[in-house]
């Protein structure tokens, strides 16, 4: 029954043995009420009330009604909140300070409280961020165990749905006046946790045979979109990244059509993504670029080059970069399934104009958006973000490491998002970088064939033996002449190779990756500006490195210094302190050396 006073002192003294005393009577108080309501409403009385006369009737309903007694509270549903408020603020736990995992005593006093907060938030739900307050300061310390992480994380969900769907009609405007919860922080904390654990020696079990990818992303939906896709980029640079040769590898399997276990779970990340958030899809490519290029880091300086600043933060590291173009190749994938099955590409074209900051009524956007729904879709996406964002990359990754980029040149050209690109109209730029790594290419082609015929040339020259006896005399070198003949040939067809690869390029009037106009560059202006110097003098160093391993100093004065001075661009984009390095560098060239030498005159 709900008889307070003979109920509550066999309750004892322990706080949850006196709670549920409490409840109990407030919930047997509650059961007598609705039923004296219930037959008010109906019109019929109960059996005892037909020999009771009012008076009796009034004792009666005091007595099992308790305080719920309907003269005392008309308000039913704000009656019942006030008395379990009142309940739980007689029995409520009391406890010595912050929680200490490793003293039984401390937790169980921290989780007593925990639980009180917890039924009177059932009642009234602003009560919740007692409990998010309390779980918050758990979670500062950065010692909680894992499932009080997760607990904190669900019931951050938890209460941040409860006051966005009000039960009673009474509690529309407190719902509507309690602020909105901000759970970010401790929902974050187990994000990093579930993270970290997809991305463990089992990451392949966790993401591809698991829920792993779609528990994240779950969590996520309440996060702010901004959290949300620094959660998702965080996601993507951990799950599967094992270096730049495993992102290489993947890359050329993706080129012959095939999913590494890498690109699966990469493809998963981003098919679930799309699905929940395609509004996003765009946005969260743009903000895995900015991470991983550190374009919001404002701790980290510029990087140099050769004493000049190079447009790329000193912290972006090149292995990422490398693993940042392989997820702009597994997302172009999801983006043409997606565009061919027609999901959600409404919200994800909403999405993209939303990045760009164009409008519907912007001609740019709209040229580009003529003609098929679906191929629109997929021209603006290329020339708009996908296109530039891998410029971006491609542009920082040639500056920072070009010796890392060029592993990666030849599965890019064969993927289908270059093929799509060059059909675009925003290919000049990469057409340029590729340029630009071709550039190297033939110039480590040249270094091969260089060292290969210095060498033969060395043996060629050789004293050997000519007779034997008495007098033994030195002779010239025999069985080596061929072989230094056609290394002297094979050198020296390496070498115009190279150099008219770079005249070429140099002659044309359009300078290197100029910026494209309605793109959306993930660079700031100043970064471009210092990256594209960064990238001419990088252009330059394979040329002046060929004409110092041979000495040719008249081959710079009248082939390298002509094609730069009659470049339309080249001196433009040069930096003064990059045009003194080359000088110097030419300055310590022999002017008196024999060129071409004897052994490669004679080739």
């Amino acid at each position: 029954s709900g008889n307070y006073d003979a109920l509550m002192p066999y309750c004892g003294t322990f706080w949850a043995d006196r709670c549920w005393g409490e409840l109990h009577c407030i919930k047997e108080w509650l059961v007598e009420r609705l039923l004296e309501d219930g037959h008010a409403w109906c019109g019929e009385a109960s059996l005892c009330e037909i020999d009771e006369d009012p008076d009796e009737r009034d004792i009666r309903s005091r007595k099992l009604c308790g305080r719920l007694d309907a003269r005392l509270s008309p308000d039913l549903g704000r009656a019942v909140a006030e008395e379990v408020q009142q309940a739980l603020s007689r029995v409520f736990p009391r406890t010595s300070g912050d929680a200490y995992w490793e003293v039984p005593e401390s937790v169980s006093e921290q989780f007593s409280l925990l639980q009180a907060l917890l039924i009177e938030s059932a009642w009234i739900p602003q009560r919740g961020q007692a409990a998010l307050d309390l779980l918050r300061s758990w979670l500062q310390g950065g010692r909680a165990p894992f499932l009080v992480k997760q607990f904190a994380s669900y019931f951050a969900l938890w209460q941040k749905e409860m006051l966005q769907v009000p039960r009673r009609i009474s509690e529309v405007q407190e719902t509507q006046d309690a602020c909105d919860p901000q759970v970010d922080d401790i929902i974050w904390e187990h994000v990093q946790e579930l993270i970290l654990a997809a991305s463990g020696p089992h990451w392949q079990e966790q993401c591809l045979h698991g829920k792993a990818v779609e528990i994240i992303l779950e969590h996520c939906a309440v996060l702010q979109p901004e959290l949300r896709r620094e959660a998702f980029a965080e996601l993507l640079l951990r799950v599967g990244s094992v270096g730049a040769d495993a992102s290489v590898a993947c890359a050329v399997a993706l080129a012959r059509g095939e999913f590494t276990a890498q690109a699966q779970v990469m493809k998963r990340c981003f098919a679930v993504f799309w699905s929940r958030f395609p509004f996003e899809v765009f946005a969260a490519m743009a903000g895995l670029v900015h991470r991983v290029l550190k374009l919001d880091d404002q701790s980290t300086n510029e990087a140099l080059l050769d004493g000049v600043p190079a447009g790329v933060q000193e912290d972006a590291h090149a292995e990422d970069m490398v693993h940042l173009i392989l997820c702009l190749l597994v997302f172009w994938t999801i983006a043409r399934d997606k565009a061919s099955e027609g999901e959600s590409v409404e919200q994800a074209q909403e999405g993209l104009k939303a990045l760009v900051g164009q409008d519907m009524q912007t001609p740019g956007l709209l040229e580009i958006l003529a003609g098929d729904p679906r191929e629109a879709f997929l021209r603006a996406a290329l020339g708009t973000a996908i296109v530039p964002l891998l410029s971006d990359t491609l542009l920082c990754l040639c500056v920072k490491e070009p010796a890392l980029a060029l592993p990666m040149l030849p599965p890019l050209q064969a993927s289908v998002l270059w093929t799509d690109a060059f059909n675009s109209v925003a290919a000049n730029n990469l057409s340029d970088l590729e340029w630009f790594l071709l550039l190297y290419v033939k110039h480590n082609a040249w270094k091969v064939a260089f060292r290969e015929a210095s060498a033969q040339q060395a043996l060629a020259a050789k004293p050997t033996l000519v007779r034997f006896g008495a007098a033994v005399q030195p002779g010239p070198g025999s069985g080596h002449a061929a072989e230094a003949e056609k290394a002297a040939h094979e050198s020296k067809i390496a070498r115009e190779a190279l150099l008219d690869w770079a005249q070429d390029r140099l002659a044309r009037p359009r300078p290197l990756v100029e910026p494209q106009p309605r793109s959306q560059t993930a660079l700031p202006e100043e970064h471009v500006q210092n990256l594209r110097k960064a990238l001419a003098w990088r252009a330059l160093l394979p040329l002046i490195n060929l004409f110092e391993a041979e000495l040719d100093f008249q081959g710079v004065m009248q082939d390298l210094f002509v094609s730069i001075d009659e470049s339309p661009w080249m001196l433009k984009m040069l930096d003064q302190r990059h045009a003194r390095a080359l000088l110097s560098r030419v300055a310590h060239i022999p002017m008196s050396s024999e060129w071409p030498p004897p052994w490669l005159k004679a080739a």
